[in-house]
């Protein structure tokens, strides 16, 4: 029986009705043996009639335990166990459960079948900008992209023990971004991908708005190379910043590690090891190994994980928790092999309250414990991993209506942008999650580490030492899940005015006089204007597009004053 406390748990009221039906299947079996019994006693008998009841009672029964048991196994689409708004665990963040939504869908445009989707015909990379500014601002309530960098570091500061400061020159930032397709340096397809541009625009806030020395950035990833596409754009602009890549790809028709100066191949450590808090049900119930970490997110003093938004086949999502993944100093085989990458996903193991390896992921201090923000790509809409049938496809609920879903999460909250990138997703995929009909325990990761502290599984969650570590510190709390309401509005707890839960903050279109891109029309977009008054060659302020910033500009800008488009309605 479960505790009291966890009587309202969404787990919970998913195995209330698992445990039911189990329950009666097991008097199902129970009533079938009793009724072919007395019937097999009443033949010795010679009471046919009597002996025929009991016989079709058995057979009955028989068939209504087996009916039970077949429709526990019909695969239907997901649906979340857990009613909508009923928020679980604890909120994170500058303010608590935000997630920034931009959305603008003159960002991507491609005709699905000319050249490849990345490229930059095909994406706007001054509406990115705008869209990746204005998502920064919303989710820190700051007016200025330098100011909203600040109350990210400070905030990150705060709660890690440290002064109230920001960046200081000298510290190191890691950023983890999600480059599963990239097995060469010259990878060019139109497979489930990065968009190049959100990495570009990224370092660009970070070097010109933050502030931070080119040389403290490392962009690292582990598991795969950082291709061509990807790694030129970002050396033009910022060729300090370090590029590490994979440390194990050997086999025949791969580059050669190392081959480029450029991106050397990432340093495992010797001493600060991932260990996962359960045994390999799946393997004789051994221990699953524990497994070395990059040398740059060991030393840095930031993380930012920068994710894709798509269905995966084994873990139903791949999102900012299923992109830790790519932080193994090892080949992909050994851990699909020990279990921390495939045998414990909802494919393998549909149940709920099950353990889940990405809350380990989720709560290392040199990861998810690390980062200081989450952000996930979703300028193309992808409806699985891997290769074949991963091209982007246009989404057709609304505000998309059949067009790209153009949009960028950001959140300081790991588990409520997990939990909004879901929603999402499931919105469009929610019959064949990743195409491999994953539609089971897709969340159970969610509600695992929301409630880290007392999960449904009754894992003791601690990836910092081994199991049976006396010394063991069960996880806190490691953000907030929940549902939204529907597909059409959106709306979290806090979007209804509670005081718990997520709140989604998004502006749903351009305003003309909005000078600066934060969804608001005031003195900052005035000021900007004054400082470019008859400027010409293309200035921000030239808001009609006639070449320089005159009266019909100010006019525009007039129109608007005081206007605000950043909401958490549509």
């Amino acid at each position: 029986m479960p505790k009291p406390s966890r009587a309202t748990y969404p787990c919970q009221r998913v195995a209330f009705p698992l445990a039911s039906t189990f329950i009666a299947y097991i008097l199902g079996i129970g009533a079938t043996a009793v009724a072919l019994r007395r019937a097999r006693k009443r033949l010795n008998q010679s009471r046919y009639v009597v002996a025929g009841v009991c016989i079709f009672v058995g057979l009955a029964s028989a068939w209504l335990t087996i009916s039970i048991d077949s429709r526990q196994a019909t695969a239907e689409p997901f649906v979340p166990p857990d009613p909508a708004n009923l928020p679980m665990g604890i909120a994170k963040g500058i303010h608590p459960g935000r997630v920034a939504w931009a959305h603008n869908p003159d960002a991507t445009d491609w005709d699905g079948s000319s050249d490849y989707y990345w490229d930059e015909n095909h994406t706007d990379a001054n509406i990115v900008e705008q869209m990746m500014s204005g998502a920064v601002r919303w989710l820190t309530g700051e007016l200025t992209n330098v100011d909203a960098w600040d109350a990210l570091f400070k905030h990150f500061n705060q709660n890690h023990d440290k002064d109230d400061v920001g960046y200081s020159p000298g510290e190191k930032i890691a950023i983890k971004p999600n480059l599963v397709e990239h097995r060469r340096h010259a990878d060019y397809d139109n497979y489930a991908d990065l968009a190049p541009v959100m990495l570009v625009v990224l370092l660009k806030q970070l070097v010109w708005d933050a502030g931070v020395p080119e040389n403290c950035i490392t962009v690292c990833e582990s598991s795969r190379y950082i291709s061509d596409k990807l790694f030129y754009r970002c050396y033009a602009l910022f060729p300090d910043v370090n590029y590490t890549e994979t440390n194990y790809y050997t086999e025949a028709g791969y580059d050669d590690i190392g081959a480029d100066p450029n991106r050397p191949p990432v340093e495992p450590t010797d001493v600060n090891m991932i260990f996962y808090s359960s045994i390999n049900i799946k393997d004789n119930n051994e221990p699953i190994p524990p497994d070395k970490l990059p040398m740059p997110f060991v030393e840095a003093d930031y993380v930012i994980n920068l994710a894709i938004m798509k269905p995966h086949g084994s873990a139903g999502v791949t999102l900012s928790a299923k992109n830790w993944y790519g932080c193994f100093c090892i080949k992909p085989g050994n851990y699909r092999d020990n279990n921390a990458h495939h045998s414990l996903s909802p494919k393998t193991l549909p149940e709920y309250e099950q353990y889940r390896v990405l809350v380990d992921l989720m709560g290392h201090e040199h990861l998810g414990g690390k980062t200081m923000l989450f952000i996930l790509d979703g300028l193309w809409g992808f409806p699985r991993v891997g290769k074949s049938g991963s091209e982007p496809e246009k989404w057709g609920y609304p505000p998309f209506n059949n067009d790209y879903p153009s949009s960028i999460l950001m959140s300081q909250d790991h588990v409520a942008i997990d939990s909004v990138g879901l929603d999402f997703l499931r919105a469009e995929f929610a019959d064949n999650m990743g195409g491999d009909g994953v539609t089971e325990g897709i969340d159970d990761y969610l509600h695992e580490a929301a409630l880290a502290d007392d999960p449904c599984s009754g894992t003791f969650y601690d990836p910092h030492r081994q199991i049976g570590d006396p010394c063991a510190v069960r996880l806190a709390s490691l953000g907030v899940h929940e549902h939204w309401n529907n597909e059409t509005d959106k709306q979290y707890s806090r979007d209804l005015g509670t005081a718990e839960g997520i709140e989604l903050v998004r502006c749903t279109a351009a305003l003309d006089g909005d000078v600066d891109c934060d969804c608001k029309v005031n003195h900052i977009d005035l000021t900007q204007m004054s400082v470019e008054w008859l400027a010409e060659d293309g200035p921000d302020s030239d808001l009609d597009g006639n070449g320089d910033v005159d009266m019909s500009d100010f006019a525009i800008l007039a129109d608007d004053w005081l206007k605000c488009n950043l909401s958490t309605q549509d």
